[in-house]
């Protein structure tokens, strides 16, 4: 028996990229021609992004069958930017081009699109084919399960049920429990030894789901989030079957829609192809800081090193700000993967951030914050302090609504009445996607001119800079409100379990992340899982357990959560729970 390979101990810094924003102004150099270059190659790319997500769509819906992966979208791209003129070496991408070229085609004439012929586009459809592929990955990891169990309340009329059962009845206990016993043979957590027992509602329903589900021998949740690609079709064929029973449709195959300039990532070989316009023997000869300098300024403050880490030559911008990307000389190369992780790795990563994993690293004051719709940030410590941090709040510290009424008072009378007749595009049916696309096209050059306006990327530069401001402001108040050494503890959205195993919730990842970025470094960001650390308990229940001055307190409230394993105590004091109302 072969020994075992030693685990490399990982001695990297913890931070090994980081990404600084400017404005375009600052970041380049007043030279008009490189300028004028630099914005017609990000408009291309844009375009080129926005017709590949289309035309993949129009593959899926027209082909009997199809198949998803990095070379389809990567053929889509070069047959979208060079028709019948791609000529790949490779047998393998000879025989995407002939399979693709009719699809690519047919889309092509449907929205009259014409070829932009770009040069030197490798590395473009690089970064392109490595875009789309991460939006569709993640867009089946974050809503599949979600949707998937939905799709089994909707066809069982799980609310109806709800409505007509009357509450803590024996027959409302009977539907849930028949229910979690329904689920958990349709997503094979279970094989029972019969199923005579199903109705023909509910022996339709399992056929239906078992033709398309990918059989696996993990756990459902656990291959979803490992391998999403696999579970693309079986998403695809549960949009279409929401279309056919009349439910809310949800779009299956994201689509780039939004005409505004989006950001474009932009490396040496694309500076020296496409903005220096010289060639690779001449770029080489020359030292790469060389090449940045003739267009970007790298005196300015996002260029400069940090941390030991260093600006290696990449930037992505939309014609208005500059994202400048720093790196670390030990990081890994960029498209470096790992390997696969286990489902115990991955549910240890998970659990490994929830509170009952962290007491011992946990301050005197904790401070247990809720996020929520209304109050983004619903925060309260042990000693009954509140603090809000509102959507309203944010709306006017970020200025969104402004821009939003800014942008729609620009609409009006035109481009409105345009986009209202615009149909949907999470349809999954063929004909209707291309009424969609005809449709959309119609007034293709009036929207792209009023898109192409500077304002709509000036607002959300300004947007993101109220952004960063809003944050910074947030955490100042709330060392103002707590003091400087406190631990948060974070629910999980609320989410009611809808947050499949082995993964986190992705709101929570947005608020840890702004909680960890702050420039203060005592603030330790945790979160809790909603099933197993939070309970729901009446305000009876809760009252009985907590002093006379928690009692006057919670009189006017309804529910209340509660972190039993956070009870906080002095000596010589009653321990008082903290809740979030």
């Amino acid at each position: 028996m072969p020994p075992k390979k030693k685990q490399k101990l990982d001695n990297r810094p913890t931070c090994l990229h980081s990404c600084n924003k400017t404005s375009f102004a600052k970041a380049f150099l007043p030279n008009g021609t490189y300028r004028q270059r630099l914005l017609d190659y990000i408009a291309i790319i844009h375009q080129l992004a926005d017709h590949a997500s289309h035309a993949l769509k129009f593959y899926i819906l027209s082909a009997p069958t199809f198949t998803v992966n990095e070379e389809t979208i990567e053929a889509i791209l070069y047959l979208l930017n060079k028709g019948e003129a791609w000529h790949p070496r490779k047998e393998a991408k000879k025989a995407w081009r002939d399979c693709l070229l009719p699809y690519v085609q047919r889309y092509c004439q449907i929205v009259g699109f014409v070829h932009p012929n770009l040069r030197g586009e490798q590395q473009s459809v690089n970064y392109l084919t490595a875009s789309m592929m991460a939006n569709l990955k993640v867009n089946v990891q974050e809503h599949f399960m979600q949707m998937l169990l939905r799709y089994i309340n909707l066809r069982l009329d799980v609310k109806g049920h709800k409505q007509r059962l009357p509450l803590k009845s024996d027959a409302r206990q009977a539907f849930f429990t028949r229910l979690c016993y329904l689920k958990s043979i349709f997503l094979f957590d279970i094989v029972p030894e019969s199923l005579d027992d199903l109705t023909a509602e509910e022996s339709e329903l399992l056929e239906e789901m078992w033709s398309f589900i990918p059989l696996s021998d993990q756990p459902l949740t656990y291959s979803v989030a490992v391998d999403p690609l696999a579970f693309f079709p079986a998403y695809c064929r549960l949009s279409s079957l929401y279309e056919k029973h009349g439910f809310r449709r949800f779009s299956a195959i994201p689509l780039r829609r939004s005409l505004i300039q989006s950001h474009v990532r932009i490396d040496t070989v694309i500076l020296y192809s496409h903005i220096l316009c010289i060639t690779r023997r001449d770029a080489e000869a020359v030292a790469k800081v060389d090449l940045w300098m003739r267009i970007c300024n790298l005196r300015t403050k996002a260029f400069r090193s940090r941390h030991d880490m260093q600006f290696e030559g990449s930037i992505t911008t939309d014609g208005t700000s500059v994202s400048v990307y720093l790196k670390h000389p030990e990081a890994d190369k960029y498209g470096k993967r790992g390997a696969r992780k286990s489902a115990k790795a991955l549910a240890a990563e998970v659990k490994v951030l929830y509170v009952e994993n962290n007491l011992s690293a946990c301050q005197e004051n904790i401070v247990v914050i809720d996020p929520n719709k209304r109050d983004i940030l619903y925060c309260q410590d042990n000693k009954g302090t509140i603090f809000r941090y509102t959507a309203n709040q944010c709306c006017k510290e970020t200025g969104s609504r402004r821009f939003a009424k800014e942008r729609q008072r620009m609409k009006a009378g035109s481009i409105d009445l345009i986009e209202s007749r615009i149909p949907s595009h999470k349809t999954m049916n063929l004909i209707d996607f291309m009424r969609y696309l005809l449709v959309r096209c119609a007034d293709w050059d009036r929207r792209k001119d009023f898109y192409s306006h500077p304002a709509h990327t000036r607002w959300k530069w300004h947007a993101f800079i109220n952004r960063q401001k809003s944050e910074s402001n947030l955490i100042s108040n709330l060392c103002n409100k707590y003091g400087e050494n406190f631990t948060i503890v974070m629910g999980d959205w609320s989410d009611a379990g809808r947050t499949a195993r082995f993964q986190t919730s992705s709101k929570t990842k947005g608020s840890t992340a702004s909680f960890s970025t702050s420039i203060k470094p005592h603030l330790s960001a945790l979160t809790v899982h909603p099933m197993t650390s939070l309970k729901k308990v009446s305000k009876h229940d809760l009252i009985q357990d907590l002093g006379d001055d928690e009692k006057a307190r919670l009189k006017k409230s309804m529910d209340c959560w509660v972190v039993p394993t956070l009870t906080v105590s002095k000596p010589g004091r009653c321990a008082t729970g903290i809740e979030i109302r």
